[in-house]
This record gives structure tokens, C-alpha cells and sequence, in this order.
């Protein structure tokens, strides 16, 4: 069946929000009681925005990749995964480096009037690899 194109939207937002830091934008996308865990709780999007401070002051740039999306709705409740190559672009000691992670989100979104936004966000660590870059633009 194919995933509603509501949900998919809101997904591919998300990583365009991220990587371009419109954070401005997040209330497009987040309702303001979301929530994100993984190892850590994220409320709201005054936490959400903690950790983009740290990756902003972390991280020169960003690219997330979306795989495979795979969900359903339930009356205006959507669930699903989110399937994610994260790339997180640092210099150290002089080289450029990239921290790829693997991540599986299982995500929770909500439709509210007729808008669809996030309610929730888990965030699960399959893999992490770091390795030297040859060339940045």
C-alpha cells in the first residue's frame, strides 16, 4: 500500500530542515508537545532545539538520506518507520571527517484540522562509522 503522501512529506521535511538549519521552520512539522527519544528525552520543540544547537556548534554540515518508509494510518494517527543514513561532516586535528549513521526512526504523527505534524520521533542506532574525507565543497 502506498504511504500516504502527508506522512512522506512531513519525513522529507524533516531531514530538509536539519541539513539546510531552517529551524524556524520546525513548527511546520513538530507539534509543540513532541516529543523525540534514544537515548536521550527530547520535549517539545524548545528541547528538539537543544540538540540542534549541539549539532550546529558540532557539526560543519549535515546530509540525511531516506531509505525505505514504512507506515500506516489509524484514523488520523499515523505509524511508521523511517529508515536513515545520517552523514555529520567535522574537522579534527586538521582533517575533514564524516560520522555516518545508520538510524531507524519509528514515528508517530498526528493530524490535527486537516495539518499533519509530528508527535513523536525514536530515535534508533543501528550503526555509526567515521572515516577522513578527500575533498569538501
Amino acid at each position: 500500500m502506498e504511504i500516504n503522501s502527508e506522512a512522506k512529506k512531513v519525513i522529507y521535511q524533516y531531514a530538509e530542515i536539519v541539513d539546510s538549519r531552517s529551524f524556524d521552520q520546525l513548527d511546520t512539522i513538530m507539534w509543540s508537545d513532541f516529543s523525540m527519544t534514544g537515548g536521550y528525552e527530547l520535549d517539545g520543540i524548545e528541547g528538539f532545539m537543544g540538540a540542534m544547537n549541539y549539532l550546529v556548534a558540532t557539526y560543519t554540515k549535515t546530509m540525511h538520506l531516506i531509505g525505505n518508509i514504512d507506515g500506516s494510518w489509524d484514523g488520523n494517527t499515523y505509524k511508521g518507520k523511517t529508515y536513515c543514513i545520517a552523514s555529520h561532516i567535522f574537522e579534527e586535528n586538521g582533517q575533514m571527517k564524516k560520522l555516518d549513521m545508520g538510524i531507524i526512526y519509528e514515528d508517530t504523527l498526528e493530524r490535527r484540522d486537516g495539518i499533519v505534524k509530528f508527535i513523536s520521533r525514536d530515535f534508533n542506532l543501528q550503526w555509526q562509522k567515521t572515516d577522513s574525507l578527500d575533498s569538501l565543497n
